[in-house]
């Protein structure tokens, strides 16, 4: 279906969403430590759910896959080291507003938070103090600093790291094992990395995605609806989507088939679905008035997920519609909406 064809166009003035990341990027400070967060005095957020590392698995695992398909690194290495360094993003530091993950030691473009921490004295003997740790806006620009790191490694070593590179470790085990006494005193960290690889099937992230062709035939999320907001500079503000004019409660259809990975409210997008699709890219359905999905759930295209509605950051009923690259939904990653449903 051609989006640019329909007639009922009409663009006015419509409460959309500003959300969304701005990553600048920056090189990683030479001089950073890194510490594994087991040894950091800090309060842990404890969840109940046996999930909680397949959704944190969920959230980084598209954004690590592109990193280290760019960076030269395994992905699987990269994921496995964040489940073990963040408790699955349990841990404080992990959390926001620090979204440090890998409890890397310094400041990332300026910010950073003191938090007490366990030191190992010439004898082993354990001791307390505290150090600054790197903040970072969200989990993408913690895993871009972390890929810096190790492809640019230390002020008086650059290879440092290199041994983990795709290019020189012939499999994800050749470069855990590097890793370990280097990232991580631990002498079994490699152990405890290769068995989360193994247990959450990890690899699969070290590979591009089968089907990498970046749109697909999708349709419109409602039957003929009207276009209040497009995507794009909008003033002084950037709108992430399209918005789509509606009565309240009218079916909200999936765009294309895939799977639910988020339903769930945010005081901005108010109920809001995501569906990540076999091609990678991820779509997103904001102010409804109900979700009718569940994380975890494969839909079909054309498939009912939600009701139109009102809900968070809104002004009349209508649906706001992204497309994103990236499950992390950063801005940088998201489409033009009405491309992907013009092609």
């Amino acid at each position: 279906m051609d989006l640019k064809q329909k007639k009922k166009w009409c663009v006015g003035l419509c409460v959309g969403i500003f959300l969304g990341f701005s990553i600048e990027s920056s090189a990683v400070a030479d001089t950073l430590e890194v510490t594994p967060l087991s040894t950091i005095e800090r309060k842990t957020t404890h969840k109940k759910s046996e999930d909680v590392t397949a959704n944190f698995i969920e959230q980084i695992g598209e954004t690590a896959r592109d990193i280290g398909q760019k960076e030269d690194l395994y992905a699987s290495v990269m994921i496995a080291q964040a489940i073990l360094e963040s408790g699955s993003g349990q841990s404080e530091l992990s959390q926001a507003p620090y979204f440090n993950i890998f409890g890397v030691k310094g400041q990332y473009e300026g910010k950073g938070v003191l938090l007490p921490t366990q030191e190992s004295d010439s004898q082993g003997r354990m001791y307390t103090t505290k150090a600054t740790f790197c903040q970072y806006d969200n989990y993408e620009a913690s895993l871009n600093a972390y890929a810096k790191l190790i492809k640019n490694g230390l002020s008086h070593d650059p290879s440092f790291y290199q041994g983990t590179w795709k290019s020189v470790a012939s499999d994800y085990t050749a470069a855990t094992h590097f890793l370990t006494g280097r990232y991580a005193t631990d002498p079994h960290y490699h152990e405890k990395l290769d068995k989360l690889i193994i247990n959450y099937e990890l690899t699969d992230y070290d590979n591009v995605p089968k089907n990498t062709k970046e749109t697909t035939d999708y349709i419109l999320p409602l039957d003929d609806p009207i276009v209040t907001s497009t995507y794009g500079k909008r003033g002084q503000s950037f709108h992430r989507g399209i918005d789509l004019a509606m009565d309240e409660g009218t079916k909200i259809q999936a765009a294309g088939e895939g799977r639910v990975t988020r339903a769930t409210y945010h005081p901005s997008w108010g109920n809001y679905v995501t569906i990540l699709h076999p091609d990678g890219l991820t779509t997103l359905y904001a102010h409804c008035k109900k979700n009718l999905v569940q994380v975890g759930q494969e839909v079909q295209q054309g498939e009912q997920i939600a009701l139109v509605g009102s809900t968070g950051n809104s002004t009349g009923p209508h649906l706001h519609f992204e497309v994103n690259r990236s499950q992390s939904l950063v801005q940088e990653q998201l489409l033009d909406p009405i491309e992907v449903l013009g092609e």
